[in-house]
């Protein structure tokens, strides 16, 4: 019987100490108010075919890549940061350049108009110091 409570003892206090040492995750209140300010200036729209919002830290990359059918897209992006650009780059083969979107307190939405023959894919690059929040919207072209 004290073998049992002493494995008892043992594993709560194993996990008092897990959960207390666990670090507290206290999410930067910059990144907070720039989401806010992303989804606000490019919020989701009437032609909407795919959106999202992504904080990325300087000098990381990701794809996003989905099927949306053939046809005219506009593709509508924004950064907010203190310095550095985001770089986009449509083109799976990365014989492009991309495109350099300026991250600041007080962005300027860039577009593109995009043709698709089915497949849509986004190479996306932090060229920043440090955290920014990019917001990206795939819109079908009206009319098509």
């Amino acid at each position: 019987m004290s073998l049992y409570l002493l494995s008892v003892a043992l594993l709560a206090a194993g996990a008092v100490w897990f959960f207390r040492g666990a670090p507290v995750s206290i999410p930067d209140p910059r990144v907070v108010r720039w989401r806010d300010s992303a989804a606000n200036l490019l919020p989701d729209g009437p032609f909407q075919v795919r959106a999202d919002t992504i904080v990325m830290n300087g000098n990381s990359s990701i794809e996003r890549d989905a099927t949306h059918g053939a046809g005219s897209y506009t593709l509508s992006m924004i950064c907010l940061g203190e310095q550095g650009r985001i770089r986009v780059r449509l083109s799976s083969s990365g014989d492009d350049s991309g495109r350099a979107v300026p991250c600041s307190a007080s962005p300027r939405t860039v577009s593109l108009s995009v043709a698709l023959a089915d497949d849509f894919f986004m190479a996306i690059d932090a060229e920043t110091e440090g955290i920014a929040v990019f917001r990206w919207r795939l819109d079908r072209a009206r009319g098509s």
